[in-house]
């Protein structure tokens, strides 16, 4: 549905660190406004001047830290002299990776949020935390006794195939408070609680970063989740004779 493309672009918009790009997507989406929905043509053609708004973005900001480049580096050295150096804390870093090993959602994964592309769609992801040394992680137990949440080497998932890193921001919360942090959260994310959509593993990675005072993880990281959770909300909440027809 269109209003769903439409939220989900506000939402990149409060998020991203390029909101000027995200208001210039969401002035191309306003022609589209009156439609309930959008048909596979239209969808390419709000996807295609999508990329050619990502072309002349990027042309814009390089032009723009060209010549902004010498005050801004004197400005930066000034405030560095005038203010005193943070205490480092712990490197928080998100490992993502393309869920199974599946190539077919490897290339899935590339077409809608390629690594290097400033604009990411979404995609079918799995995400850990790593924090201390360790990658933390969740996912689906059918066995009460057996917790979701797991720990591996950084970058080593064994049921997943790695795709990128994303640097967040050092936590400050000391090792000891973080180790109570995962306890809480063993508890709070049992395996059998796991839902594909509503409570997977992105939201895991996001509320334990949330925890580690160094914001959410990036949304596009879990834009199919979203998007999959609110077509179901509304399928629930259809008369029967759709359902049926949706369901069989």
């Amino acid at each position: 549905p269109t209003w769903a493309l439409v939220e989900e672009v506000h939402r990149a918009a409060s998020m991203s660190a390029f909101p000027r790009f995200w208001q210039r997507v969401s002035d191309t989406l306003a022609t589209q406004l009156e439609l309930e929905e959008l048909t596979v043509e239209e969808l390419t053609s709000v996807l295609l001047s999508w990329l050619h708004e990502t072309h002349l973005w990027e042309q814009q900001e390089r032009t723009t830290s060209h010549q902004d480049a010498l005050p801004r580096s004197l400005s930066v050295a000034s405030s560095a002299a005038a203010e005193p150096p943070l205490a480092p804390g712990m490197p928080v870093r998100l490992h993502i990776y393309d869920v199974s090993q599946e190539e077919g959602i490897q290339k899935l994964n590339r077409v809608l949020a390629h690594k290097h592309s400033p604009l990411k769609f979404g995609g079918v992801f799995h995400a850990g935390v790593e924090v201390n040394g360790l990658e933390w992680s969740y996912g689906y137990s059918p066995s009460e006794s057996r917790p979701g949440v797991a720990c591996v080497e950084p970058r080593t998932h064994p049921q997943h195939h790695y795709r990128q890193t994303v640097a967040l921001r050092h936590t400050h919360v000391p090792a000891e408070s973080i180790a109570d942090i995962i306890s809480e959260l063993v508890e709070q994310y049992p395996g059998h609680d796991y839902h594909l959509l509503r409570r997977n593993c992105c939201h895991f990675a996001d509320d334990f970063c949330r925890r580690l005072g160094v914001g959410g993880i990036p949304g596009w990281i879990h834009r199919l989740a979203r998007l999959g959770a609110g077509l179901d909300t509304l399928l629930q909440n259809a008369p029967r004779p759709i359902k049926e027809r949706v369901y069989g």
